[in-house]
């Protein structure tokens, strides 16, 4: 065999070499990128050997290649990669008839009865429901229209002056009124509403009136709101005394007082009727203070 030239030779003994490097690694432990490492050389063989003389291959040895400078390519970076030790991937269970135990219910059988509709499903409804009567719904018919009140038409009487004498420092008497009631509509309770100079003060002690509270005032009168414990019967009448102090000092001679008011009005049912005659339901009392 003839005699190889200089860089001939240099190539051979370089894949020589490589190749008992690449014995001496596969003696010792596994190199899990040797793979990697051996078709990187080989793809970068194929392109350097284009142009340059073909060198013999020795048991399946890989020739490396030599830059233009006489110097060998260093190796690319090799990434981390998983160890080739590790456990092959669990096949998944075989899906055959076969792999369920002989006896045992199919596992894609059916949970629920056959014709048993299932507990998720909405209820049916249907298309076009037939009208709910009131009467359906447990209901009677509906009511109709509110009776109207029958005519309500109470009347108040008393005097249109009294009389106060000194009592105790001041002075003192007594007022009678009368309501009579001329209407159809019977009612629950007979309400007074009281306006009081701010000196005068009456007690309805004894009577079918009370108890008052004040619903207004002003620098001369107060206004208070009395409920009624009894009514006055259609056609008939109702007598009620109230006693009355002025807190005035007694004094020689006489001197009156104005803006003593009384109003009544028929209560039914936490409302007030409407009276056919409202006028004659208020009267106006004058208190005179005699000191003699």
């Amino acid at each position: 065999m003839d005699e190889l030239d200089p860089i001939a030779a240099r190539r051979l003994d370089t894949a020589f070499a490589d190749l008992r490097a690449d014995a001496l690694d596969r003696a010792g432990a596994p190199d899990p990128d040797a793979p990697r490492r051996i078709a990187y050389r080989r793809t970068r063989n194929r392109i350097a050997a284009v142009g340059t003389l073909a060198v013999a291959v020795v048991a399946g040895g890989v020739i490396g290649v030599i830059g233009t400078d006489g110097a060998e390519l260093p190796d690319p970076p090799v990434a981390d990669t998983p160890s080739q030790t590790a456990a092959p991937e669990t096949a998944p269970p075989s899906a055959s008839p076969s792999a369920t135990p002989s006896g045992s219910p199919s596992p894609t059988a059916s949970a629920t009865p056959s014709g048993t509709p299932s507990p998720t499903a909405p209820p049916t409804t249907p298309a076009n429901p037939a009208p709910t009567r009131p009467d359906d719904r447990g209901q009677g018919p509906e009511p109709g229209p509110a009776e109207p009140d029958r005519p309500t038409d109470l009347v108040l009487t008393g005097p249109a002056e009294v009389t106060l004498t000194p009592v105790d420092g001041r002075y003192a008497g007594t007022i009678q009124i009368v309501v009579r009631n001329q209407g159809e509509q019977p009612y629950d309770a007979t309400a007074m509403t009281m306006v009081e100079p701010l000196e005068v003060r009456t007690r309805l002690d004894g009577t079918d009136f009370g108890p008052c509270f004040y619903t207004d005032q002003n620098s001369r009168t107060r206004t208070s709101e009395c409920s009624g414990f009894s009514t006055v019967p259609s056609g008939g009448s109702q007598a009620s005394t109230f006693a009355i102090t002025v807190d005035v000092a007694p004094a020689p001679g006489t001197r009156t007082i104005d803006g003593y008011r009384l109003t009544v009005r028929s209560n039914l049912d936490g409302r007030f009727l409407t009276d056919e005659t409202p006028g004659d339901n208020t009267i106006g009392v004058r208190l005179r203070l005699n000191g003699g």
